[in-house]
């Protein structure tokens, strides 16, 4: 996701100082602009395609979804955000499996 893309510090302050939320739009010189699903889907590679999926959920054990979902139970919880050091400690070999692995 967004590799070989350079992020612009000087760009995105400059965006972040003309971001309206209440509008949800930049305010810019030309007019105003917004930021649509499909720019999303195009930045970060995502399908549009196909079903939508919501579902509300009230979540109640964590340790028993993490130890469903990821096979590991955290220690600690924030909320309902697992730390990313976490993460890379208990699945680091993921991402050295999947650097093996080639996209068709």
């Amino acid at each position: 996701m967004l590799e070989g893309t350079k992020l612009d510090p000087t760009l995105i302050s400059a965006l972040m100082e003309r971001w309206r939320p209440e509008t949800d739009t930049f305010h810019l010189s030309c007019g105003e602009c917004t930021i649509t699903l499909e720019d999303v889907a195009l930045q970060f590679g995502l399908s549009m395609d196909g079903p939508i999926i919501t579902r509300a959920m009230v979540i109640g054990n964590w340790s028993a979804i993490c130890k469903q979902l990821l096979g590991k139970i955290l220690d600690k919880f924030f909320g309902s955000r697992i730390e990313m050091k976490w993460l890379e400690e208990n699945f680091n070999y993921i991402d050295n499996f999947m650097r093996a692995v080639k996209r068709e």
